[in-house]
C-alpha cells in the first residue's frame, strides 16, 4: 500500500513539472507573438514612400542625420503616476551625443560588467552635430584617469518590463530590477566607469569596455574619487580643507602661482586621526572583501589628485578594513561602510577556470602574428570573458557542458564548458573577417567547417 501511494506521488509531481513546463512555454509563445505583432506595427509606422526615403539619404549623405543606419538613435523615458490610466504623460525625449566602437559586435559575449574585462579597449566618437567642433568638448578629460558613460541599450528588444529579474549571478533566483544592473529596465539607460586610455580630437580611447559595438553614448562625466567613492567620504572639516583646494585649483593660474602653503597641505594626521572601521559580522558581504571582484571594480577608480596636487593628496590604496576597536569618543567620526548583497560579494555562481587547448593557442598566435598584434592580450581578454560565465541563466541550467561560441576584437571564439568540473576549454579561434570559399564568413559556414 505504501508503495503504491509513493508511485501515485512521484506521479502527481511528474505531472505537476509538466504542467509548469507547459505554462512556461505557453508564457514564451505569447512573448513570442506580443513581439512579432509589435515588430509588425513598427514597420507600419516606419513605412515610408520612395520619395521619403530618397530624401531622408540624401540628409544622411549631407550630414543631417547620424547615428547607426543614417538614422539618429534616441530613447524616451515615459513617466506617470498611472500608467495607462491617464493621458498626462511626461515622456523625456533624448538623442546621443556620439557613438562607441567595441570589439564586440554583439550581445553574445559582452561583459556584463566594465571591471570584468579590463583589456577589452573601445573608442568613443562624439558626434560632429552636437559639437561644432568636438575636441572643444573634451578638453581637460585627459586630466583624469576614468569617466562614467551613460549610455542607450539600443539591443535591448524586450517588449515589457518586469519588477523582478534574475540576473545571472543569482543563478536564476529572481530580485528587485532596481537591485540589479540589469538591462531591462524601465528607461533602458547604461552606466558603466571606464579607464582613459587617451583623447585624440573628439575621440576617447578607453579600456574596460562592457558595450556592444554601435552603443548610442547619452553623457559621459570624468570620476572624481573625492565624490564618487563612498569609501573615500571624510569628516565635514576634511571636506572643508578639499573645498578649499578645488576652489584654488579651479583658479586660471599655473601651479607656481598656487600658495605656498596650500601646495605643501597634507591631510595624513587628519585621516589617520579618524577611527578605524570595525569589523562587521556580514564582513563578506560588504565592499572591502579583500579578493572580491567589486572590490577590484572600486579600486578601479584609484588615481593621482586632480589639477596638479598630486603631492599633497594621501594615498588611496590604504587598508579599507581595519581591526575592530572599542568605542569612544571619535566613533562618530567613522567612515561610512558601503554595502553590497551577498550574492555579490560571494555569488553562488563560481568562476571558472579557462583552458586553451594546443590548436587554439596556435590559431591565436597565428592570427595577431598576421595582424601585427598582442597574442597575450588577446588571451586574456578572451580569458576575462569566459571566466565570468557569460551564458544565460536558462542556457547553463538547460543545456549544461555544451559548446559555445562568440565574437570579440575580430576573433571568433569556440570553447566547451564543463559544468562539472568547473572549467570551460577553449578548442577553436579563427579570424571573424575571414570568408569560406563559399563566401559566407568562414565562422557561419556550416557545410565547410572552415575547413578552407
Amino acid at each position: 500500500m505504501d508503495i503504491e501511494i509513493r508511485n501515485l506521488r512521484s506521479l502527481l509531481t511528474v505531472a505537476r513539472n509538466e504542467i509548469n513546463n507547459l505554462r512556461q512555454q505557453i508564457r514564451s509563445l505569447n512573448h513570442v507573438h506580443e513581439k512579432e505583432v509589435d515588430e509588425v506595427k513598427q514597420m507600419v509606422r516606419d513605412w515610408r514612400c520612395a520619395g521619403c526615403l530618397q530624401r531622408a539619404a540624401a540628409e544622411a549623405d549631407s550630414g543631417l542625420a547620424y547615428g547607426l543606419g543614417g538614422a539618429a538613435s534616441s530613447i524616451a523615458c515615459v513617466n506617470s503616476n498611472q500608467r495607462g490610466d491617464s493621458n498626462e504623460v511626461n515622456a523625456l525625449e533624448m538623442a546621443p551625443i556620439g557613438i562607441v566602437n567595441s570589439w564586440f559586435p554583439e550581445k553574445r559575449g559582452t561583459p556584463r560588467q566594465p571591471g570584468v574585462s579590463g583589456s577589452a579597449r573601445g573608442k568613443l566618437t562624439l558626434y560632429n552635430t552636437v559639437f561644432t567642433n568636438p575636441e572643444h568638448a573634451l578638453e581637460g578629460l585627459e586630466e583624469y584617469s576614468h569617466m562614467w558613460i551613460l549610455f542607450h541599450f539600443h539591443k535591448n528588444d524586450s517588449t515589457h518590463v518586469r519588477a523582478k529579474v534574475a540576473p545571472p549571478r543569482l543563478n536564476g533566483a529572481r530580485t528587485g530590477v532596481f537591485a540589479t544592473r540589469s538591462p531591462h529596465r524601465p528607461c533602458p539607460i547604461g552606466l558603466s566607469l571606464v579607464q582613459i586610455d587617451k583623447v585624440e580630437g573628439g575621440v576617447v580611447f578607453f579600456s574596460g569596455v562592457d558595450m556592444v559595438d554601435g552603443t548610442p553614448v547619452l553623457d559621459i562625466k570624468p570620476y572624481i574619487p573625492q565624490y564618487d567613492d563612498p569609501l573615500d567620504c571624510q569628516h565635514p572639516l576634511l571636506n572643508e580643507n578639499m573645498e578649499s583646494r578645488l576652489i584654488v585649483d579651479g583658479r586660471e593660474s599655473d601651479d607656481e602661482d598656487l600658495n605656498p602653503a596650500i601646495l605643501s597641505l597634507d591631510l595624513t594626521p587628519r585621516r589617520e586621526s579618524l577611527a578605524p572601521i570595525a569589523r562587521s559580522p556580514v564582513r563578506d558581504a560588504l565592499l572591502m572583501a579583500t579578493h572580491s571582484p567589486v572590490r577590484e571594480a572600486s579600486l578601479m577608480g584609484m588615481r593621482e589628485a586632480p589639477d596638479g596636487e598630486e603631492g599633497t593628496s594621501p594615498v588611496l590604496g590604504r587598508p579599507l578594513v581595519s581591526p575592530a576597536v572599542s568605542p569612544g569618543p571619535s566613533a562618530s567620526l567613522i567612515r561610512p561602510q558601503v554595502r553590497v548583497p551577498a550574492w555579490i560579494a560571494q555569488p553562488p555562481v563560481s568562476r571558472l577556470e579557462v583552458k586553451f587547448n594546443d590548436t587554439a593557442v596556435e590559431q591565436l598566435s597565428t592570427i595577431q602574428t598576421e595582424r601585427n598584434e598582442s597574442v597575450e592580450e588577446a588571451k586574456v581578454a578572451i580569458q576575462s570573458v569566459l571566466q565570468e560565465d557569460p551564458r544565460s541563466v536558462y542556457l547553463r541550467q538547460r543545456w549544461n557542458n555544451q559548446f559555445y561560441t562568440f565574437l570579440i576584437a575580430g576573433l571568433h571564439v569556440s570553447c566547451r564548458f564543463d559544468d562539472n568540473g568547473s572549467v570551460v576549454t577553449v578548442f577553436r579561434i579563427t579570424a571573424a573577417n575571414k570568408n569560406c570559399e563559399c563566401g559566407l564568413p568562414e565562422w557561419q559556414c556550416t557545410i565547410h567547417n572552415g575547413s578552407s
